[in-house]
């Protein structure tokens, strides 16, 4: 229960405009908490061609409180000497450890959720292209590649020190770098850091002759309707949560606000959305047509449809140990194993993004009770679905 006041806090909010494509879900989680009947007066120094005014937020702005993505240490002196709250919303900041509370997207799970959907397409190599100057892009790669080795399967990096470039030759300089997807095995799964490094990887792939998805299949990171729409193809991408971002910043920010303290190196990990899948993971040719025609019927069909082994052999036209045999050359698993790896993948994005309950979730997935179903997710995560739905 958030403390009652009478006093209208004024809270500032800076985002980077390259930011802009999906801001909007920060300021609709703002909204959301401003809404609960806080006294909060939002400032943004919304570009608009001229006709308000300048108002910036730097370092010799006044108010109560500042939701700003990324800041220098003269400005975090400068904000604390002046007794203003801050909250930062970047996994980034300066200096050796982080003095201002962060409110940011778990980029660990965003590693783990890349790993799972490229796995899902039957794919043995995998690859991440990193920013290496940066801090989020080093804890997605870590995570995405533990899960791969983990797995007994291979992984690759990319080095795209982007933010070191000058902004005349930025481009180029990163064209220059993923000039190194050739060496890459194929097919093979990209996980780029962001959407943008997404679509620079999807160019050079046309550049140099390598089919998306069918050779290399990629995701992007924070679902930019822009970037993931206006390159071909279209780009599937894990969503940045910032509704939920916003909604949990403005409320640390309010307790902060209203005398509560945490210290300078708290963070709030906010999980990232289901992934959307768009045509840039849609299909992967891997070595053995069959296994590759196998998984786009498990992929394809309705997640009620609960396919049997039997099932995906007519559909196969090969025998049920052709069908293992194949299976296990291809992907180091069985039939039986992959279809109940596909069927859990999926129903746990449900526990973590709906509300269903179990008796709605089990009649969705083709169970015949709750019971049974929980045993199923047991069985294969080691979790029950309420530990998984709480994260």
């Amino acid at each position: 229960m958030l403390p009652e006041t009478t006093h209208r806090y004024k809270v500032g909010v800076r985002l980077p405009d390259w930011l802009s494509g999906y801001a909007y879900r920060l300021f609709e989680g703002l909204v959301d908490f401003q809404r609960t009947g806080v006294t909060i007066e939002l400032h943004f120094d919304q570009p608009s061609g001229g006709d308000l005014p300048h108002d910036p937020i730097d370092k010799s702005w006044k108010g109560d409180g500042l939701l700003v993505y990324r800041y220098t240490k003269e400005e975090a002196r400068a904000w604390r000497k002046a007794g203003i709250k801050v909250i930062n919303l970047s996994t980034e900041y300066p200096g050796a450890a982080p003095e201002i509370p962060r409110v940011i997207v778990d980029n660990q799970a965003v590693g783990r959720a890349g790993f799972d959907h490229l796995q899902s397409l039957g794919l043995r190599d995998f690859a991440y292209v990193h920013e290496s100057n940066r801090q989020y892009s080093k804890e997605r790669m870590e995570a995405f590649e533990e899960q791969v080795v983990s797995n007994g399967m291979n992984f690759y990096r990319i080095d795209v020190p982007a933010s070191s470039f000058p902004i005349k030759t930025r481009p180029k300089q990163v064209m220059k770098c993923l000039q190194a997807l050739k060496d890459l095995p194929t097919p093979c799964g990209l996980l780029s850091k962001d959407d943008i490094a997404g679509v620079s990887a999807i160019r050079v792939m046309k550049s140099l002759g390598i089919k998306c998805p069918e050779q290399m299949a990629i995701i992007g990171v924070s679902n930019d309707v822009v970037f993931c729409h206006t390159t071909y193809p279209p780009l599937t991408s894990i969503p940045y949560p910032g509704r939920k971002i916003g909604y949990a910043a403005a409320e640390l920010l309010y307790k902060l606000m209203e005398g509560e303290e945490v210290s300078g190196d708290y963070t709030l990990k906010v999980a990232p959305g289901t992934v959307v899948a768009r045509e840039s993971t849609r299909y992967v040719i891997l070595p053995d047509p069959v296994v590759t025609a196998a998984l786009e019927y498990i992929r394809t069909s309705p997640l009620q449809t609960n396919i049997t082994v039997e099932e995906l052999c007519r559909k196969a036209g090969v025998s049920r140990e052709g069908l293992r045999q194949k299976f296990q050359a291809t992907l180091g698993r069985s039939p039986k194993q992959e279809l109940e790896r596909v069927r859990c993948y999926q129903i746990v994005e449900i526990l973590r993004n709906s509300t269903e309950t179990l008796s709605e979730l089990s009649e969705i997935c083709g169970f015949s009770g709750p019971d049974h179903l929980c045993r199923f997710v047991k069985r294969l995560t080691g979790k029950t679905p309420g530990e998984i739905r709480r994260g």
